[in-house]
């Protein structure tokens, strides 16, 4: 099977719940590239942090930051199994929204009496369902640390149907998958049992019970589990049975020995002796099965996960993407016109300054041209100057003004000004955008405080790309605009 390009990190919360895992797999080169863990603990009877929210996405930062893996890699989440259960949809319910039916369902238990569950389920053989409830509240707190963290969550899914898709990567269980011969697992904790019946890779029968607490000798709970056992498994023929051991109060050699199952029988141990990701100087394995279904789990189809995560968790992050990027250019363009600002005032400042100094000069020269009877022509035309540079002087008020008082949410495209020939008025044409049109009123006023004649009209249009929306402008300021606009 070709392995699609798509997440391999996995975050596991182990199933002692008192560690968070992190495996970075290379699906290409099939390599384990990165195994760590760090502690971070839970309360195994109601799933709430035993620390607080801020601690949990630190200890995931963490994570991320001692591997170097960028934040904005696309994460798979595994959690240990709260409460999970096979069903059968009666037939008055097909059709129905299956999320509110398990729900329901769900809720007849007694450990959801009192919290809202959050479900996440797949289809298994002769159109059953399996299905997971997890405690709303806690998972919308660890979805939300990913949210600011700003860490996709592509999937969630339960340790259970993660560690089978882990066996099936791992080629345990290869002869039965090609041959599709029914085989057992057998997963363990201190907390809960699961048991299943796999024929190949479809899941056809489990079954979840919790560990009395009160047993903690290891023959009490060996005769508890060896009981559960018996019970589920009773007279079918199983090609193996594989025991994926999460708890430290059982030794595997002895539970597999008690159980006294005559075929082949493979034990993994998955704790701080025998994982790499727990920091085992000898270790048997590189991480946790689970984690390895986790990050895997859309190269494997034919072992669906307990889906618990956001569809759209890639989409809102392009979607986020882009209006960063949207963000990013405005700042830029505010930086950009901010220079042009700096530039233009300092520019027309001199040129002011300079004009004045001609002004003074030219006021001088006429007047000296009046006392000595110059001729009329040379007045004029050294009047025509005088006001050509005091339109000028105008004119460069009024573009030191446009880039002072622009708003800061808006930007522009273009910019005319000029003369009438007459040096009587000045006609302005501005087109720009903004992100809110408010702010163009004062804009437009302080304009006009600069204009001798012909006000500025505004005109504006409502624009909308990608999520963003915002305006377009265009500003006006000339007599045959405005006898065109207002000609019948």
């Amino acid at each position: 099977m070709k392995a699609p390009k798509t997440a391999n990190i996995c975050i596991n919360i182990l199933a002692s719940m008192s560690h968070l895992e992190l495996l970075q797999y290379d699906i290409q080169k099939s390599s384990f590239e990165h195994m760590d863990s760090e502690e971070f603990l839970f309360d195994p009877s109601t799933r709430e942090f035993l620390e607080d929210d801020e601690q949990f996405k630190t200890v995931i930062k963490r994570l991320f930051d001692r591997n170097k893996i960028p934040y904005r890699t696309p994460t798979s989440l595994v959690f240990p199994s709260f409460f999970t259960r096979q069903y059968s949809i009666p037939d008055d319910l097909l059709g129905e929204d299956l999320t509110t039916i398990l729900v329901s369902e769900a809720e007849r238990f007694y450990v959801f009496k009192k919290v809202d569950p959050d479900i996440g389920y797949c289809a298994i053989k002769n159109n059953q369902i399996l299905y997971t409830a997890y405690p709303k509240l806690t998972l919308d707190i660890i979805r939300n640390a990913f949210i600011d963290l700003k860490i996709p969550l592509v999937s969630i899914d339960c340790n259970y149907t993660a560690t089978i898709r882990g066996l099936v990567a791992m080629g345990v269980v290869q002869q039965e998958i090609a041959n599709q011969l029914k085989w057992g697992v057998l997963i363990i904790s201190d907390y809960n049992i699961f048991m299943s019946i796999v024929e190949g890779s479809l899941i056809e029968k489990t079954l979840e019970a919790p560990v009395s607490l009160q047993n903690t000798e290891e023959d009490a709970l060996l005769s508890e589990v060896k009981a559960d056992f018996q019970e589920f498994f009773g007279f079918e023929v199983l090609s193996r049975i594989v025991i994926v051991n999460n708890s430290l109060k059982i030794y595997s050699p002895t539970l597999a020995e008690k159980l006294g199952f005559q075929g082949i029988t493979d034990f993994f141990d998955q704790n701080d002796a025998t994982l790499t990701s727990r920091g085992a100087e000898d270790a048997a394995f590189p991480c946790t099965l689970e984690a390895v279904g986790g990050a895997l789990v859309r190269a494997f189809a034919e072992v669906p996960a307990m889906e618990m995560a956001d569809p759209n968790a890639m989409d809102n992050l392009v979607d986020e993407g882009r209006k960063n990027l949207i963000a990013y250019c405005l700042i830029g363009l505010g930086a950009i016109i901010f220079l042009i600002q700096m530039g233009i005032g300092s520019l027309l400042d001199y040129f002011t300054q300079n004009e004045n100094a001609k002004t003074a000069v030219l006021q001088g020269d006429i007047n000296t041209a009046l006392n000595n009877l110059s001729i009329v022509p040379e007045i004029k035309r050294k009047l025509y100057i005088k006001q050509a540079v005091y339109q000028n002087y105008r004119i460069s008020n009024l573009v030191i003004k446009i880039y002072k008082s622009l708003p800061a949410d808006a930007w522009l495209k273009e910019s005319v000004i000029k003369s009438a020939t007459d040096l009587k008025s000045i006609e302005v044409n501005i087109n720009g955008s903004t992100l809110t049109p408010d702010p163009l009123n004062a804009f437009v006023k302080e304009l006009n405080n600069e204009l001798p004649t012909s006000p500025i009209t505004p005109t504006v249009t409502p624009k909308q790309q990608d999520d963003q929306r915002y305006f377009d402008y265009t500003l006006i300021s000339s007599p045959s605009a405005q006898r065109s606009a207002g000609s019948p």
